[in-house]
């Protein structure tokens, strides 16, 4: 489902080269995005981008860089914070680093990466061009919440060994939400296809505070047009019970439909279960532009709770 950096660095260096006529390339996106929340008299178009640098100039390592860009206001912060506060999209200035990591392969199977790159636990992408639908899903927000980096993103040093229908992944990180400065996350994930068309996960990372220690387990189906989602996450000090459900189906290669449920119980949360529901439609329009529309509706699990609903657009262009 998601730009999975260890299975992207696995691929990278394992590869004779990222085109036939030379050893890097750009690429990248622009996210331009329309929401209209009555609730909080709010109907703002705002403006994301991302430029992404892959090199690979030996046989064993590749170097990638991915830079996220936001609608900037006077000053260079970004000006989507003023224009939805309540649904901020992009980094808070108007530049950041998403990703910075190398990736080695010091064996075979075994590839060393290191620098800042996207949290390989949880079932949702980071980018917008890996999603099916236009508004996050509870459990990739209180992942980003864990996060003291821009983005669902952390910073250390990872080893990934390729089984052949596993991969398993051990990280030594920074507190990923950076409470203490001397001590470190350690992260395990185990990715495994024990069918075609099937992709499991069980992720678990560690960290000083906030939520606590995370445990994840995902999995994601395709078949021809059909793709299904469901994830389970618990965090020790915050969620008893974080469930993902998604179904995407392409009735044609241009045009497809999306339903996509999660919620969140446990301390700090609603009397009941907080809820989002998106459903979206999708449309390809080529190669390299797709555009959504979406109707999502949130409840915050309070007795006689208003729920909050948006109507979204969004406009992903590819280069």
């Amino acid at each position: 489902m998601k730009k999975n950096v260890i299975a992207m660095a696995v691929a990278a260096t394992m590869a004779p080269g990222f085109a036939a006529a030379a050893d890097s390339k750009v690429s990248g996106f622009v996210d331009i995005y329309y929401t209209n929340d009555s609730d909080n008299d709010i109907s703002v178009f705002k403006a994301n981008a991302e430029v992404d640098f892959a090199s690979k100039l030996s046989d064993v390592v590749s170097v990638r860089v991915d830079a996220d860009l936001a609608l900037a206001a006077a000053g260079g912060a970004n000006a989507n914070v003023a224009l939805a506060p309540t649904n901020v999209t992009g980094p808070m200035d108007s530049a950041a680093i998403e990703q910075a990591f190398f990736a080695a392969g010091i064996a075979e199977g075994v590839t060393l990466i290191g620098g800042v790159f996207n949290n390989p636990v949880g079932w949702e992408a980071e980018d917008v061009t890996d999603r099916y639908a236009i508004t996050a899903t509870k459990n990739y927000d209180l992942l980003d919440q864990q996060t003291a980096l821009w983005g669902n993103n952390i910073a250390g040093v990872a080893v990934a060994g390729d089984l052949g229908p596993v991969t398993i992944t051990g990280a030594v990180l920074n507190d990923i939400g950076l409470a203490a400065l001397d001590k470190h996350s350690m992260a395990l994930v185990v990715n495994a296809t024990p069918v075609a068309g099937l992709d499991v996960e069980l992720g678990y990372v560690t960290q000083e505070a906030q939520a606590g220690n995370v445990t994840n387990l995902n999995a994601t189906y395709r078949n021809a047009g059909l793709t299904l989602g469901l994830e389970y996450m618990t965090a020790e000090k915050a969620l008893d019970t974080g469930i993902t459900a998604m179904a995407n189906y392409m009735f044609t290669p241009a045009v497809g439909a999306t339903v996509q449920y999660s919620s969140q119980d446990g301390d700090g949360f609603g009397s009941d279960a907080d809820t989002r529901l998106s459903v979206a439609g999708i449309w390809n329009i080529a190669d390299n532009l797709s555009v959504l529309a979406e109707y999502n509706t949130d409840d915050d699990g309070e007795v006689n709770s208003k729920s909050d609903d948006t109507v979204n657009l969004e406009f992903i262009a590819k280069f």
